[in-house]
């Protein structure tokens, strides 16, 4: 055979190579490739039945299971149909109202939905993920978001019914008593509150708390902060200057992270709080009706809930302040 003849055989072998890979027209060499596997594999399963399709049911299982909680919604408050049409009077209009309740509340439900979606915090109420994400600076976001829906409802519920008792209006005898135990007298402890609350720049609570040793005192949490007194990591700026010592410090802090039971036991525990977020008063008082937004909240309490919650807190119960407040 010449060189002439072998260059021509070897060109013929690669045109009908080209020809039987080419794939037909409207259909990608990438599709013929995965058409190829498939049927590699349906003649696989015919041949050996327990390789059907049927055994890859069971690995996409456990991502359908889901928890009773894993979606979070805002719940109605007890006179919230009411307040849609009237606002709560002498407090807020119905505009406000919609705003910071309806509108806010379901914003954070939607967004603690999403956070805790197909983790471990997705059977938890808003108030546990605060005390199990305090001290983890990376669930920063989570935290936050669970402590703002805690927060304000806590706020909502402390909220008088439009059918409430009229002695409701002013603190029941425990509360008073503890009261004026704390403070010199009512009106002293209510104008130290409300100065408190004045005085924040910025957004907000400011809480009534009862400490470990059943004495009441007035206390700050800026922004999303929570009252429970749990330790919070969420402080430290990786951007300022620090001490290799004091990173250490935060890792062990993060390493013994207590979400159990006793987690809250010992520490303060609110029993009233004023929401001093800009979107309560701004649209009913503007910025100068702080004070006029203050005065009508210490008009709009229920006194009762406020009972209830120190009753609550003297049994220094975990589960009973869960079922409370969230």
């Amino acid at each position: 055979m010449t060189k002439r003849q072998c260059v021509y055989l070897v060109s013929g072998i690669a045109s009908k190579s080209r020809a039987i890979a080419r794939p037909s027209a409207g259909t990608s060499s990438r599709s013929i490739s995965s058409t190829t596997v498939s049927k590699s594999v349906l003649s696989t399963s015919l041949s050996f039945p327990a390789l059907r399709r049927p055994r890859v049911a069971p690995v996409a299982q456990p991502a359908l299971k889901s928890s009773s909680r894993s979606v979070y919604s805002a719940p109605k408050l007890e006179n919230q149909d009411y307040y849609l049409a009237n606002g709560i009077p002498p407090l807020m209009t119905k505009e406000t109202f919609k705003l910071t309740w309806v509108d806010y509340q379901q914003y954070l439900a939607k967004e603690l939905t999403k956070r805790t979606q197909d983790t471990r915090f997705s059977s938890m109420t808003p108030f546990k993920i605060v005390v199990a994400t305090a001290l983890h600076a990376d669930q920063a976001a989570l935290f936050n978001f669970a402590s703002l829906t805690h927060n304000n409802h806590f706020f909502f519920d402390s909220l008088r019914g439009v059918d409430a008792p009229v002695e409701t209006t002013e603190p029941l005898p425990a509360v008073f008593n503890a009261i004026e135990d704390s403070f010199t007298n009512i009106e002293e402890f209510k104008a130290h509150m409300s100065g408190i609350a004045e005085a924040m720049c910025g957004n907000g609570f400011v809480w009534l708390l009862q400490s470990p040793k059943k004495k009441l005192y007035v206390s700050a949490t800026y922004n999303a902060g929570t009252p429970y007194g749990v330790e919070h990591a969420q402080d430290f700026d990786f951007n300022s200057p620090f001490s290799r010592s004091r990173l250490s410090n935060v890792a062990q802090r993060q390493r013994n992270l207590v979400d159990r039971e006793d987690a809250i036991e010992g520490k303060p525990m609110p029993l009233l709080c004023i929401n001093v977020w800009q979107h309560m008063y701004l649209n009913d008082y503007g910025f100068g009706g702080k004070a006029d937004y203050f005065q009508n909240w210490w008009n709009s309490i229920d006194w009762l809930k406020v009972e209830a919650r120190l009753n609550a807190v003297s049994a220094n119960s975990f589960r009973a302040r869960d079922r409370q407040l969230l």
